[in-house]
């Protein structure tokens, strides 16, 4: 793995890299077959641009996230692109995702897994497909739980093309019962079996890699 002190912009070819940054604000260009950890990192603002014939595949992660972030995703043809993102708020904070699909043969996924601690925690999640664009394929997997604060989730898909896949799952709640009194009647303490399903949660959409380093 490549760990790299990053200011602003980057540009990656094939390679997986863990990205360590300098500034709020980061844009990155993609060549080639790459894979992205952003662990705990105050970004405010992220942009991606997926050059043709390339696929990438982010895991990005933070316990506490900033008041607002905005993350950009371009496609151009011939892509592959697995967005998987985590966070935890404490506040007010508002997380808009675009996902710009401008080529043909593109596949997009995005996965966003939060839980609010305290105040509001707003998901917009934007997926915008140009008209006469072929062969595309746009998931949205977005989920929040409930923890004290509330999530708020807008899946949004604008689809200018007629031959494209699209869809969206999204799950809003609080942490599920049965789970918590099944692991209570095996003899964990309430707080300890809520930690467990937090946890488990927040892995959801996370690699071995990211379990591995405990970060949250």
């Amino acid at each position: 793995m490549n760990k790299l002190l990053v200011s602003d912009i980057i540009d990656l070819s094939t390679g997986t890299y863990l990205l360590k940054c300098l500034n709020n604000k980061l844009k990155i260009t993609t060549n080639g077959d790459i894979t992205i950890y952003i662990i705990n990192e105050l970004i405010n603002n992220l942009d991606i641009l997926v050059n043709d014939n390339s696929n990438i595949t982010v895991f990005m992660i933070n316990k506490n996230n900033p008041n607002n972030i905005d993350i950009n995703i371009n496609e151009g043809n011939n892509t592959k692109i697995d967005f998987n993102y985590t966070f935890i708020n404490h506040k007010d904070n508002t997380c808009v995702i675009n996902n710009n699909i401008k080529g043909n043969n593109n596949n997009s996924n995005i996965n966003i897994r939060n839980i609010s601690n305290i105040g509001l925690s707003k998901i917009i999640n934007n997926v915008y497909i140009d008209k006469l664009t072929k062969n595309n394929i746009a998931l949205e997997d977005l989920k929040g739980i409930n923890n004290g604060g509330l999530v708020h989730i807008e899946p949004n898909i604008i689809c200018l093309s007629n031959e494209v896949e699209a869809n969206h799952l999204t799950t809003i709640g609080g942490l599920d019962k049965d789970s918590l009194n099944y692991l209570m009647s095996k003899g964990i303490n309430k707080d300890n079996a809520k930690e467990l399903l937090l946890k488990g949660f927040i892995y959801s959409n996370m690699d071995e890699y990211i379990k591995s380093v405990e970060v949250i």
